[in-house]
């Protein structure tokens, strides 16, 4: 008979005496799935990067028992926090939830379970459920079942082993819904939601939400040693063919300072993006600006390719120009492309610039001359104590994605090659362990990050 506790990994006899192993996903005493011998690539990446991989050799078997020997402990650990990222920059994140959970509720709330305790038939009572589900569940309310069910396991183990309607203070209806999904053997649904209607990945969203961001997830794979020669190597390459999001900026410049940026501040999302080469090994070039945004990314559109793409622009008159372009020649994207500008940032509205008499006066900046530059620390886009200013070039006609014409000049920061090489100063002596990485100076990158890593937890 098989038992699960806490967390543990437990060995499973079988037929002619030998042995599989359960291996959890573990966030305190709450095991969010099962591997049985080999590791799921699928589920595995959801939560963990190839970052989060540590080894660890010559641990003891038993503390108590130096002669008992040795073993070799693999495993995977991140925090709530990363995970949560991690989820919502694949796509997956509440906003995402609740919208499905609104728009398909009755064919989302699996209540076969429930209706099989109470001997009620949910096949003949299809209009009866109905009627039942719209007067008894709502968002909130769901919500408010899943933190009570969730906190019971994370604290005691998981319902499906244990736990009795007092002992997890059920009450309402969607307490008992889920309840009674998670005490069927035999149920279909996850925390009692069809995953043909919401995906499995939206449930694991939402059980996050209600634990501690600091709180430790541990997939601990140390034992599949014992079962097959194959199953550690596979384990460990399990976060190795990630899907990414493909995302096309305007230059190398671009490029260069986004792959810096994010394996500072996002390292354990690293591997879910990549940044289109200028270049290869073999000498082969592809043109930049944003001409070859557009034309790349009508590209992808046309060959109907199923991964996600990002097309971001700089946030000065071109790149507005450029997005609007593509919005009024295609009214429809579809789901798995994201059209962005660079984020607004509070500075850029008063931001020095070079008026045509010389001086050096505050304008709005914003759709006009916010380039990738503007976003790095201030020690690289100041001098002096002052910030480079923006030198105006040429007015352009623009029609909007409403089809009204606006008019905006397009400026460029002063002094670009010093501040290129600035960065690349400063980059090196990061990589090179002679400067720390300081996070708050790197506060307006980060906000164009999260443009990024985060364009598919809301609508277009």
């Amino acid at each position: 008979m098989l038992v699960l506790q806490k967390g543990l990994i437990l060995p499973v006899p079988m037929y002619g005496g030998s042995y599989f192993f359960i291996q959890p996903i573990v966030i305190g005493n709450l095991s969010l799935h099962w591997f049985r011998n080999y590791l799921d690539s699928k589920i595995v990446s959801l939560f963990f990067s190839k970052n989060d991989l540590i080894v660890v050799n010559n641990c003891n078997i038993d503390d108590n028992d130096k002669d008992a020997g040795t073993y070799t402990k693999y495993m995977y650990r991140t925090t709530v926090r990363r995970a949560k990222e991690r989820l919502d920059a694949q796509g997956f994140g509440l906003n995402n939830f609740e919208k499905i959970f609104n728009d398909e509720m009755v064919q989302a709330v699996d209540y076969s379970s429930f209706l099989y305790h109470l001997q009620g038939d949910y096949d003949e009572e299809d209009k009866n459920n109905e009627i039942r589900i719209k007067k008894n569940v709502s968002l909130k309310k769901w919500k408010n079942a899943m933190k009570k069910i969730v906190s019971y396991e994370l604290a005691n183990g998981n319902i499906q082993f244990g736990g009795t309607l007092s002992e997890v203070n059920i009450t309402t209806e969607c307490d008992k819904v889920i309840f009674y999904s998670l005490k069927d053997e035999d149920s279909e649904s996850f925390y009692a939601l069809n995953p043909e209607i919401i995906n499995y990945k939206y449930v694991y969203r939402l059980i996050l939400e209600y634990c501690a961001n600091d709180m430790e997830i541990i997939l601990d794979f140390s034992n599949l040693d014992n079962w097959a020669d194959d199953c550690i190597p596979k384990a460990l390459a399990a976060t190795e063919n990630v899907s990414k999001t493909i995302v096309l900026v305007e230059g190398s410049s671009d490029k260069d300072i986004l792959e810096f940026t994010m394996s500072q501040l996002y390292p354990h999302l690293s591997d879910l993006f990549y940044f289109m080469d200028f270049s290869d090994e073999s000498g082969g070039k592809r043109d930049g600006g944003t001409s070859y945004v557009i034309k790349n990314l009508k590209t992808f559109y046309f060959s109907k390719i199923r991964a996600n793409f990002i097309a971001i622009f700089d946030n000065d008159a071109e790149g507005y120009s450029s997005k609007c372009s593509l919005l009024n020649e295609i009214k429809n994207w579809p789901a798995n492309f994201r059209i962005l500008l660079y984020p607004e940032i509070t500075m850029f509205h008063k931001y020095p610039t070079i008026a045509p008499n010389g001086k050096i006066v505050p304008d709005d900046i914003n759709k006009k001359a916010a380039s990738i530059e503007l976003y790095l620390p201030d020690s690289i886009i100041k001098t002096g104590g002052n910030y480079y200013p923006i030198e105006w070039e040429s007015r352009k006609r623009i029609r909007n994605k409403n089809n009204v014409e606006e008019a905006l000049y397009q400026g460029v920061i002063s002094y670009k090659d010093d501040i290129k090489h600035k960065f690349h100063e400063m980059r090196n002596k990061i990589e090179r362990g002679d400067e720390v990485f300081k996070t708050e100076e790197w506060k307006n990158m980060k906000k164009l990050l999260e443009t990024i890593v985060f364009a598919f937890n809301n609508e277009q």
